[in-house]
């Protein structure tokens, strides 16, 4: 099971880093590992360099646009891909801080969804040690 961790990164760091995402996967993989008493630093560092996600906001568009697809369902405030013919089960938590996918897969028709979005979403997935920006993912849907 994949867990992509989605970012949205503030426009000035985005272009910084557009070409050279090790360094800011390096931050974010810094924050994400530290001990609660380094928070507040942490807490510093990752507001200076992720934008607040307007989560009702998404949570709404995402779910007014896909509410009528058989693949797609909502629960509470999970979204949810049940795809048999891709043999896909994604479901997509939205936070004001971050978003959480989790996947079986290296892909997920949600990196579909969150590219009509058109924010600077920066993905990690710290246990596989992958990181990409999502305007590079080539989506099938």
């Amino acid at each position: 099971m994949r867990k992509f961790y989605i970012f949205k990164i503030r426009k000035e760091y985005q272009i910084l880093y557009q070409d050279s995402t090790e360094p800011l996967y390096q931050i974010l993989k810094y924050l994400y590992s530290l001990k609660p008493e380094e928070n507040n630093y942490g807490i510093e560092l990752f507001n200076q360099l992720v934008q607040v996600i307007d989560k009702d906001f998404l949570n709404r568009q995402i779910f007014i646009k896909y509410h009528d697809k058989r693949v797609y369902s909502k629960v509470g405030n999970t979204h949810i891909i049940n795809d048999l013919y891709r043999d896909e089960i994604s479901t997509l938590n939205i936070k004001h801080s971050y978003i959480l996918l989790e996947s079986k897969h290296n892909t997920s028709t949600f990196f579909h969804i969150l590219s009509k979005e058109s924010a600077p979403f920066f993905i990690c997935d710290f246990k596989n040690q992958d990181y990409f920006w999502l305007s590079e993912v080539k989506t099938l849907v």
